[in-house]
């Protein structure tokens, strides 16, 4: 760069792919690290809800929102974005933390070649897991983001390792993949909106450690719990760092799908019963017939959510606090089962729990809006892109 040269503002569109809706924003990044990310517009297309979860229909779903979400975007007609960055959440990627060890007789000077020979076998070993997660999948899987978020020499944590004279490494990294034929699609769709705009991938799991890392730098220890449409994600930092990653096939949709089996009713109905509910305006007959069945759905996630912990190395303990992100109209109930639930609060020390609900209003002093809505989703990866660009760019 030359001696006047300065970083420049980005306008950058984000997309946001879960397994209940597709977001998508148009944010101005700023060209210091002073100034806030801008939110210039967003809008939130849901999935279509089926009566059951078939992968093939499901994925063309997704599509046709993440269409509409871009087309939203494009309309607003507030800029063309110097570059494209779709956020994925589960099913749409697999993600694994992995400590890669090396030990020496003799000293070896520590390099960048190191770092990406270790990742690249890695990705190789992940292969295997991702197949037999999916199944028989056509696509060969693509590494979307592989960070390194620790590295050790001679059993002491360094922030600059590169360069330094070491016997052993420890290096703790996490590896995200997702299906080409996937990613493929997905580009090809936002490319009918916007041509020739350069496209990257990332996961919500690494955008939310990074926004509340960032955020709540008094904790240095939790659990980021995402319960999306589909699926619930499960993170653990420990010590400041990502120690895991579990999920377990349960959300938002598959909530309303139990009420309107067990209802015999449509979903549509099942998602409006349950909005009364919540408020408090349902009948007594509604009530006394929903309740039981609430039960019985919440006490199922609390074993799941159980089951999914127990898998996790007896060294490693659960931290008390829960950064819970989640839609709005599940939130409060969700709240409730995680708050009074004894299969968490049994889990974790003193029986102590401390559960943070994200909302857009925790992040109004790292990120701001302007003519939009507060959709926390689209904050928590604005402010983390953001942080990114600050690092790398």
């Amino acid at each position: 760069m030359g001696l006047f040269s300065s970083k420049k503002e980005k306008l950058v569109a984000i997309f946001d792919i879960g397994s209940g809706s597709v977001g998508g924003a148009l944010v101005q990044m700023p060209a210091d690290g002073k100034s806030l990310p801008i939110i210039l517009k967003s809008s939130r297309t849901d999935i279509v809800t089926r009566k059951e979860l078939d992968f093939d229909l499901f994925l063309k779903d997704m599509i046709l929102a993440l269409g509409f979400a871009s087309r939203s975007i494009y309309e607003s007609k507030l800029g063309a974005p110097d570059e494209i960055v779709c956020v994925l959440a589960s099913p749409w990627y697999v993600s694994e933390v992995r400590l890669v060890k090396i030990n020496k007789e003799h000293s070896f000077t520590f390099t960048k070649s190191m770092i990406d020979e270790l990742a690249k076998k890695e990705i190789v070993s992940l292969d295997s897991l991702y197949k037999a997660k999916y199944g028989d999948v056509e696509s060969l899987p693509e590494v979307i983001e592989h960070p390194i978020m620790s590295i050790s020499l001679n059993g002491y944590q360094i922030d600059d390792p590169l360069g330094k004279k070491t016997r052993s490494v420890e290096m703790n990294m996490v590896v995200s993949l997702s299906p080409k034929s996937c990613l493929d699609i997905i580009k090809e769709t936002i490319s009918k909106s916007f041509h020739h705009t350069p496209v990257s991938f990332s996961s919500f799991m690494m955008n939310s450690y990074i926004a509340v890392r960032d955020r709540y730098m008094n904790h240095d220890s939790y659990l980021l719990l995402d319960i999306g449409g589909e699926v619930t994600d499960i993170s653990i930092i420990s010590k400041g760092v990502l120690k895991d990653s579990l999920s377990f096939p349960y959300g938002r949709k598959s909530l309303l799908r139990d009420i309107s089996k067990k209802l015999k009713i449509e979903l549509r109905d099942a998602k409006e019963i349950f909005n009364l509910y919540n408020k408090g305006v349902i009948t007594e007959k509604d009530k006394a017939r929903l309740e039981p069945i609430l039960g019985g759905i919440g006490e199922s996630w609390g074993i799941s959510f159980k089951e999914c912990i127990s898998t996790l190395p007896k060294t490693l303990t659960l931290p008390n606090a829960i950064f819970l992100t989640i839609d709005s109209d599940v939130k409060d109930w969700f709240v409730k089962i995680i708050n009074n639930g004894e299969y968490i609060k049994g889990m974790v020390p003193d029986k102590k729990l401390t559960l943070v609900s994200l909302d857009g209003a925790d992040f109004f002093n790292m990120c701001n809006i302007k003519n939009s809505i507060c959709d926390p989703f689209m904050m928590i990866e604005a402010i983390s892109i953001n942080r990114k660009m600050e690092l790398y760019d």
